[in-house]
């Protein structure tokens, strides 16, 4: 029988933990070995990534994972130049038509549309981690979700309605309220009230919504505008309950404004009351807009800008001096109110006329010892060839500029210096296209301003706040120093502007000049030099983009057979250095970037109007909206 020794237990057992621990080192290793394959198949693969854009992400519902942040910027502003060059359909009640993005002028493309594709690759590149193996986890995570980014966008609202509402100029019909109709018989005044009508609007806030969705994925599908109904504020049954009320206000005119310092009246007779007069929500009220129209040759006669110090200089000394003048204007909003208030309380105590005082902002005490003797910088441009008004409106600008002080810490917008762009204030028309229209617009030829204005400020070292280049390369703001585009600044009212600020701690003398021998303009800005220098470099154009085939667009504003071209402009893509030293030495440098969008020939061609046949008896007196067939008296 054979017998188990103790000693051979302990020997199974030792050879069971030997192979146990042998087992467990061999799965340890392959743990370990498993990691650390995974760990630098991971740390390789997620340096595939570096540079680019992680994986599992689209732009503009284009899948862009993998791929050089530029090559995207590049693809996605070829999308983005063909938006706004052809467009966006949008259709209402099954008519069909294009809406520009941009308002062609000689000079630029104005575009109500403005994408920003630096936020979008920002955002793209966001998992992206400075810490090598941080990065390769984030690349890896960014597997496990899609991540799909739309391209912000801001939109010009209010030009997009006009031009929407130039598309379908008939659409939309305002509610009426019910309204007051005065006569005179026999002397004595009398009142009847008129039925107010229902009126259909688009649905504005419905449209720009779906529009700021579409485009931001650059998405060109069909837009469909539609209108809601608008209700009248007063009903037939209020404003008959205000027919006293009228008859007493009108019985009681004229209403007389004066200003005593003066000795000036203005009267608001019973005949004008009457075209004004209309029945409100509570009680009588008089028309805004007649009422402004009302006011508005009293502020013509009365208001007097405030008046800013002035200095011109030639050959380095001040050579004359305009000093500061308080103004005043007329408080159109107040004097609404006094003239509402004295209406609908029958009152005939005369009525102050409302002034605003207005100090100059730079005043002649703050610029009796300057020290203005040193030129900070000079820019240049050249406008050789623009038509009449364009010269007209560059020396208007010159005008408005020439002799400005900027005060210490003041930022400088150049839109508010030479605002406001009318007639009256010396700007000329220039044709635009907008979209199949050619109208008249004032101002063109401004951007030259803003052009001259950029170079010298860069020349100066101050620090810009707001500058975008034009959309289209135009010669007359290609820089001297090598002819390229790049070194441009435009500007639209309201938006966008040039701004720049004055931390030199003391005043800056802004000195326009233009040199109408050669079609030149020289801007120079004076003051104290703290001893910086400020330059930039010649721009350099990385790619120049072709032109697509001519764009032909039908127009009733040209007679049948009749064409009016705009001429062609080659894209770009263009940066330049703006380099400041200090005074003590220390450099900053800003990259400037600008895309210049390509624009084929665009070609307006006259055609014979489509005259609609009637669709109704009610066909001109009303637009029935999607929830209603004709509008409803109230």
């Amino acid at each position: 029988m054979h017998e188990h020794r103790p000693e051979d237990k302990h020997a199974a057992s030792n050879t069971f933990s030997g192979t146990f621990w042998i087992i467990t080192k061999v799965m340890l290793v392959s743990v370990l070995s498993g990691i650390l394959f995974f760990t630098t198949g991971l740390y390789l693969w997620a340096q595939s990534f570096e540079g680019r854009i992680p994986p599992n992400t689209s732009i503009a519902q284009m899948h862009v994972s993998g791929m050089d942040p530029e090559d995207v910027r590049q693809k996605l502003q070829e999308k983005i130049d063909t938006v706004l060059t052809q467009g966006i359909q949008v259709t209402f009640r099954d008519h069909k038509k294009t809406l520009d993005l941009a308002t062609l002028a000689s000079s630029d493309a104005r575009e109500d549309v403005i994408f920003d594709l630096d936020t979008a690759l920002s955002t793209a590149m966001r998992p992206h981690a400075r810490n090598v193996l941080a990065d390769a986890w984030n690349m890896f995570i960014q597997l496990t979700q899609k991540t799909e980014i739309a391209i912000p966008l801001s939109l010009q609202e209010d030009r997009l309605k006009t031009n929407i509402s130039s598309l379908y100029p008939d659409a939309e019909h305002l509610a009426k309220n019910a309204g007051f109709l005065f006569t005179r018989p026999n002397n004595q005044w009398e009142v009847t009230v008129q039925a107010g009508t229902t009126g259909g609007v688009f649905k504005w806030n419905a449209f720009f919504e779906t529009l700021s969705q579409h485009l931001s994925l650059l998405d060109t599908s069909t837009i469909e505008l539609s209108l809601e109904n608008q209700l009248p504020t007063v009903s037939k049954g209020k404003a008959s309950g205000q027919k006293t009320e009228a008859l007493a206000a009108l019985n009681t005119a004229p209403y007389t404004v004066v200003l005593p310092q003066e000795e000036t009246t203005w009267e608001l007779t019973a005949e004008t009351l009457s075209q004004m007069l209309e029945p409100g929500a509570q009680q009588i009220q008089l028309s805004e807009e007649q009422l402004e129209a009302w006011i508005q040759p009293i502020a013509d006669q009365t208001d007097h800008p405030a008046q800013n110090a002035r200095l011109n200089i030639e050959n380095g000394r001040v050579v004359d001096f305009v000093e500061s003048k308080e103004g005043k204007r007329v408080d159109v909003t107040i004097m609404k109110e006094l003239l509402t208030q004295a209406v609908q309380s029958a009152s005939s105590q005369p009525i102050e006329l409302a002034l605003q005082i207005e100090e100059p902002e730079v005043k002649t005490q703050d610029v009796n010892n300057l020290g203005i003797t040193q030129i900070l910088g000079t820019g240049t441009s050249s406008y050789r060839g623009s038509p009449v008004n364009r010269r007209g409106n560059i020396q208007n600008g010159v005008s408005l500029l020439d002799g400005l002080l900027i005060a210490p810490g003041e930022t400088f917008s150049l839109i508010k210096a030479l605002a406001p762009f009318t007639s009256a204030n010396g700007y000329l028309p220039e044709l635009v296209i907008k979209g199949e229209k050619i109208e008249p617009e004032m101002g063109g030829g401004l951007c030259q301003i803003g052009t001259t204005t950029f170079r010298s400020v860069m020349n100066s070292g101050l620090p810009v706040v707001e500058r975008r280049n034009h959309s289209l390369v135009v010669s007359y703001y290609n820089d001297p120093g090598n002819g390229n585009p790049g070194t441009d600044a435009t500007i639209y009212e309201p938006s966008p502007d040039f701004k720049f600020t004055n931390d030199t701690g003391h005043y800056i003398l802004f000195q326009a000049k233009n040199l109408t021998d050669t079609q030149e303009l020289e801007f120079t800005l004076w003051g104290t030099s703290d001893g910086r220098v400020g330059s930039y470099t010649p721009p350099v154009v990385s790619r120049w983009i072709p032109v697509g085939e001519t764009k032909r667009i039908e127009t009733t504003d040209l007679e049948p057979g009749k064409q009016k071209c705009q001429s062609a402009h080659i894209g770009a893509d263009t940066s330049f250095v703006y380099t400041v030293i200090g005074p003590d030495g220390e450099k900053e440098e800003t990259l400037f970037e600008s895309h210049y969008r390509p624009l084929p020939e665009i070609c307006l061609v006259g055609v014979e109007p489509v005259v609609e046949e009637e669709t109704g008896e009610n066909s001109e007196t009303s637009v029935p909206t999607d929830t209603e067939k004709k509008p409803e008296e109230s």
